[in-house]
């Protein structure tokens, strides 16, 4: 079995970890949190989360030794996570189906979903009968000094619960971004009645000697953190959200040279990377732009040819697959790839790519910069591949709606609304589009 952090820390988010769990036990745990999903809705930052946890599903699938009610469960959280991911969207309707359907099964077995008005908003909760489970450690964190709930106060608690899931590096980066936040917010701001102007001051202060994007970073950790305090009753309230900086935010991020893509594609083409896996995954990158967690996911039955001989790609989140959100889902035309690769590709029974994530990740990252003779500080990696396509595309005079139907940053229907509904027009101007960059 492997031992992957990512994995690991995704069957424990789901219980997953114990053989011994009966299937009703395993539902009752998915129950909860389709209903906090309800009472506590996230933002951006939590999808980041819900990304991690798929990604780790994906990964148990593959290589962890289960038992049937573990595999049953396993399914069973694909489908939470989407759906969680759909109320982070705004879209409550699939995770009200799952509590009405294969997650309500317990109900009226000591189960009862009560509907209340609090703070002039719906929430649900979830009542259990019988006894009741006793105080965990971290919410004894605020009782012990009820008089102020101070930032590290509930980065202590939170890393109490949460911290022994957690790589040494992962505690210590936490730790030291935690101490940069708390001496920024001062020992005397209680959290339990923070204002949203202590977070906006907090955001100017940290840019006035950082980056946007790692000032970023550090807001997304504020955000996890309180999120996590109302979510536990620590804290009241959460005003970390919707403070990310956009402008300047991406100033960081690398596109390839032309030269540096031709370079790419002959080894990936008729190169020593022809036949190899990672040749594979840079062809493809290469090709549609396509985020590495998308491709990484890929199955034979994504790749398909149409009776005109053309190759294309369906980006979907079939099959246990996850997407960054429902806007990612798209079909993309293949061009520039050898016929026998796709072939190849189209032909494999399942998963294409079986390493995990931090591995497929790694090693094609390495590979790149082995290719190219650049380094880790230069701003090159895999996800460059992305920036470069977007900005070939728009230097070529693409549509925006077309060069969004490619890259999945818009509903995707975009293009197809702007044609009429011509799908194989749409299509065909997709085509024509990425034969003149690649």
């Amino acid at each position: 079995m492997s031992t992957s952090h990512t994995m690991l820390t995704a069957l424990k988010a789901f219980h997953l970890d114990n053989p011994e769990a009966t299937f009703e036990e395993l539902t009752e745990h998915l129950r909860d949190i389709a209903v906090n999903a309800l009472e506590q809705p996230q933002d951006d930052v939590y999808g980041l989360v819900l990304s991690d946890l798929a990604e780790g599903l994906a990964e148990a699938e593959h290589s962890a030794s289960l038992t049937v009610p573990q595999a049953k469960a396993l399914k069973l959280a694909y489908q939470v996570l989407r759906a969680h991911r759909d109320r982070v969207e705004g879209n409550v309707g699939p995770l009200v189906e799952l509590l009405e359907g294969p997650l309500g099964v317990a109900i009226g077995n000591g189960y009862q979903i009560e509907s209340s008005n609090r703070d002039s908003g719906l929430s649900v909760s979830l009542s259990v009968s019988g006894p009741q489970v006793p105080a965990t450690a971290p919410l004894s964190a605020c009782e012990a000094d009820p008089k102020a709930v101070t930032y590290m106060a509930l980065f202590d608690a939170y890393m109490v619960e949460r911290g022994g899931d957690m790589a040494p590096a992962t505690v210590k980066n936490l730790t030291s971004s935690a101490k940069t936040v708390a001496a920024l917010l001062g020992e005397g701001l209680d959290m339990r009645t923070h204002t949203r102007a202590d977070m906006v001051g907090l955001r100017d202060a940290l840019l006035v000697d950082r980056k946007p994007s790692t000032v970023n970073k550090l807001l997304t950790t504020v955000g996890t953190l309180t999120a996590w305090g109302v979510a536990t009753g620590l804290i009241d309230r959460d005003f970390a959200k919707k403070l990310t900086i956009t402008k300047g935010a991406d100033s960081e991020r690398q596109a390839f040279t032309a030269g540096q893509i031709k370079e790419l594609t002959r080894a990936c083409s008729t190169g020593h990377l022809r036949d190899d896996w990672k040749g594979h995954a840079l062809a493809l990158g290469v090709a549609t732009g396509a985020r590495i967690g998308e491709i990484h996911q890929l199955h034979g039955c994504d790749f398909t040819q149409g009776d005109d001989g053309q190759w294309a790609l369906s980006i979907n989140d079939d099959n246990g697959k996850t997407l960054k959100n429902s806007y990612s889902r798209r079909t993309v035309p293949l061009v520039g790839i050898p016929e026998a690769t796709l072939k190849a590709l189209a032909g494999a029974n399942g998963r294409i790519f079986r390493q995990s994530m931090s591995g497929f990740s790694a090693q094609l990252n390495t590979v790149i910069r082995d290719l190219l003779g650049t380094s880790t500080g230069e701003g090159l990696s895999f996800h460059s591949l992305r920036h470069s396509l977007a900005s070939d595309l728009k230097a070529a005079g693409v549509s925006v709606g077309i060069a969004q139907a490619i890259l999945g940053h818009s509903s995707g229907s975009l293009a197809f609304d702007l044609y009429g509904g011509n799908a194989g027009a749409s299509m065909g101007l997709m085509q024509e589009a990425l034969r003149n960059v690649r």
